[in-house]
């Protein structure tokens, strides 16, 4: 089955705009195909032109929420309205946080699926809803990518053409959708020596206890090494998406028990660790860890999160920075 795109709103896209609308975005765009417990999710049944159809619904819907955070920031402008510094280059978030949501995207399971936590900030405004739907598109990209690295061109033009204002998202997502190791290639590791964590033993038991499930058993002993701060003649296959791994050490690593840089964590990860995907074992994205590692971008969701302990709480980015 197959679809055109011509001007207007096709059949497709009119599929794809009722799977979103009736749909939690979670369940169709969680990542998780890769841990062997799970099963894979809705959108991974989709075909392309479903897929495409939901991407311009999310869009659509982005344009909606930036139009009435722009009314409050025109009207700012010509009355000269104070602006806090710390939202000086970014005033339409600014703007869509004094916007609450409405009691219709309070009960949707599409303004409140797990890509953002009740915790963050903005939650209950148009930021929320902002911060979740940028979210659902960079999901429904990345599914693109693991079918085919690219979006038709085709549709790539179709939307810069439609959505010119949002042609920087757009064009960020295709690329951050490209096939992994094509990227990596790109980008050297340098310094990928030992990791020093700083643990107690009751907290490297838990941590490897719980860490060891996702590996194979002839691979646990060396995962007890690298842990220890030695080396390991071999990468460990950790059995799932490679986010969860990397959010464990992004959280060891905001709880200060890594002491070593992000760039040194980041290339140490690489260095080590595969994971399993659904063309086979594939290799870490440098890219995707520093996302993840640096701005939380990728990271999993609340139900995903591995090695949650009491020691080792998980924090929102925005959280993480003000500890910084």
């Amino acid at each position: 089955m197959t679809g055109t795109f011509k001007s207007g709103v096709n059949k497709w896209e009119y599929i794809g705009h009722h799977i979103v609308r009736s749909s939690d975005l979670f369940l169709l765009c969680e990542q998780d195909r890769n841990d062997p417990e799970s099963e894979p999710p809705f959108i991974a049944r989709l075909f392309p032109c479903e897929l495409y159809g939901m991407i311009t619904f999310v869009l659509k819907r982005i344009r909606e929420v930036d139009a009435e955070a722009g009314k409050l920031f025109q009207k700012a402008q010509s009355g000269h309205e104070f602006i806090p510094l710390e939202y000086r280059g970014r005033e339409m978030q600014h703007f869509r946080m004094l916007i609450g949501k409405t009691a219709e995207q309070k009960v949707s399971e599409l303004y409140n699926a797990e890509f953002i936590n009740d915790t963050d900030e903005g939650y209950e405004t148009y930021q929320g809803v902002f911060v979740t739907l940028e979210r659902a598109l960079g999901f429904l990209f990345q599914e693109i990518g693991y079918r085919s690295g690219t979006p038709s061109s085709k549709f790539s033009e179709r939307i810069q053409l439609l959505y010119p204002e949002y042609n920087t998202l757009i064009t960020r997502n295709i690329e951050a959708a490209r096939p992994a190791l094509v990227r990596v290639k790109t980008v050297p590791v340098h310094d990928v020596s030992v990791l020093k964590i700083h643990l107690s033993t009751e907290q490297l038991d838990e941590l490897y206890n719980d860490l060891s499930k996702f590996f194979d058993t002839r691979e646990q002993e060396d995962l007890l090494l690298l842990l220890l701060g030695n080396e390991s003649d071999r990468k460990l296959l950790f059995m799932g998406n490679q986010n969860r791994l990397v959010e464990v050490f992004r959280r060891l690593h905001y709880h200060r028990k890594i002491t070593d840089s992000q760039t040194h964590l980041r290339n140490w990860l690489c260095h080590n660790f595969k994971y399993r995907s659904k063309s086979g074992e594939s290799e870490l994205s440098l890219n995707s860890v520093w996302d993840i590692l640096t701005k939380a971008k990728g990271e999993p969701s609340s139900r995903s999160r591995i090695c949650l302990f009491d020691w080792l709480p998980y924090r929102t980015h925005s959280a993480v920075k003000r500890s910084w």
